[in-house]
């Protein structure tokens, strides 16, 4: 690989990530992440308003559903009610029409006797009149009195024949009566019977209605209770919602208060950078060196203090950690946003025991030195074990000597 592309794969993500994090400094990026987070949780509460709003028409929409619903089942009951006083009224109108034509078939019966009876009259009358016919044309009435052995036999056979002719007559005429009345009576049942026919048919025709009207309700009543039902799970889908809404704002506002928390410790930070590791042996490349081997390439964006290898990193001021970024064999560095706009990246760690995300203070072991060439997280930009330092104002490089403190005061402390 070449040390042109080996480069621009090292140095340009770390190059985006200081533009992306370190031109507004550390409090800026604090205080604005504070307000981003104070939006989300307004965001969520007007989110949480809402679904209450949208919980309650859901309550009032299954409290209207239920209503329905009860009314309905009221009406389906009436409606059972109604047709089983129909039913009730159908089954006695016919018990009327099962009785009617009884009493028309004993009408029919008597009739038919009256008529039996009627033709034995007629019989006798016939043999009343053939014998009066004989009587009183074949015979005179003197052969009739001289046949007699006295006048009273006389009188008394003629009165007989006429009481016969006179009963006769008589009981012709009271059976053909009794016939006319029965037919009366036949007729006037004949019509209550049709009459009852047509009051069946048509309570068999309300019935049906009423029946009708009952499926519809019946109908209405299961689709009113399928709206009330899906209203319900809407109504669980929406609680559902505001648990999450809640834990989000919960979590929000945790996640607000530790930003919060962060930017008032990082209020009044000295801009001042202290030293990662003693500068024991001076500094080997210094910013925009010109002696950098790879100078034809890229201008060196910090300066190399010689350490050895293993020793530990400190952060050179209180910040976040942004990126720790582990290479393996290839380049590993932690890059650090502190306040005023200022971040600063330690390049060639052997071992990173920051967390990306994390505050630390002034002087908090970050990792551990390496450059040694061909040891985890030395690259290939290395010829000897070293910390590249870094600082950059608004992400972009500039002198770290602006911002260390003095190396005599370092030495002269240690």
């Amino acid at each position: 690989m070449s040390v042109a592309v080996f480069a621009s794969l090292v140095f340009a993500p770390l190059s985006a990530a200081f533009a992306d994090t370190g031109t507004t400094g550390l409090e800026g990026s604090v205080g604005k992440q504070i307000n981003d987070i104070t939006s989300d949780v307004n965001k969520k509460k007007a989110q949480l308003q809402d679904l209450s709003k949208r919980q309650e028409q859901y309550r009032s929409a299954i409290g209207q559903k239920k209503a329905e619903s009860a009314s309905l089942q009221d009406d389906i009951a009436l409606f059972d009610n109604r047709i089983a006083q129909t039913q009730l009224d159908i089954d006695i109108a016919q018990d009327q029409i099962n009785q009617l034509s009884l009493e028309m078939s004993v009408l029919d019966d008597k009739m038919k006797a009256q008529e039996e009876r009627m033709g034995q009259e007629r019989k006798l009358l016939g043999v009343l009149a053939r014998q009066l016919y004989r009587s009183q044309f074949r015979k005179s009435a003197l052969d009739i009195l001289l046949a007699g052995k006295t006048l009273s036999e006389f009188f008394d056979a003629m009165r007989q024949v006429a009481d016969l002719e006179s009963g006769v007559t008589k009981t012709l005429h009271a059976v053909m009566d009794l016939k006319a009345s029965l037919a009366e009576d036949r007729s006037i049942n004949e019509t209550k019977k049709l009459a009852l026919a047509d009051t069946q048919r048509g309570l068999d025709v309300s019935k049906r209605e009423i029946e009708d009207e009952k499926t519809v309700k019946e109908t209405l009543l299961t689709e009113t209770q399928s709206s009330e039902l899906q209203y319900r799970y809407m109504l669980a889908e929406l609680k559902t919602q505001q648990e999450d809404a809640n834990a989000d704002i919960t979590a929000l506002e945790i996640s607000l208060r530790d930003k919060m928390d962060l930017a008032d410790r990082l209020k009044g930070q000295n801009a001042a950078l202290s030293w990662p590791v003693v500068p024991a042996r001076g500094i080997s490349t210094r910013f925009h060196d010109p002696d950098y081997p790879f100078r034809y390439i890229f201008e060196h964006p910090g300066i190399d203090i010689p350490t050895p290898q293993g020793s530990p990193v400190h952060a050179a001021a209180a910040g976040v950690i942004a990126a720790a970024h582990n290479g393996g064999m290839g380049y590993s560095y932690v890059m650090i946003i502190h306040n005023n706009n200022v971040s600063t990246v330690y390049g060639h760690l052997s071992k990173i025991v920051a967390k990306a995300d994390a505050f630390v203070e002034r002087g908090e072991i970050i990792g551990y030195s390496g450059g040694m060439p061909g040891t985890p997280g030395a690259g290939n930009l290395t010829t000897g074990p070293h910390l590249h330092f870094e600082s950059r104002l608004h992400g972009i490089p500039v002198d770290p000597m602006r911002y260390l403190i003095s190396a005599a005061d370092v030495l002269a402390s240690n």
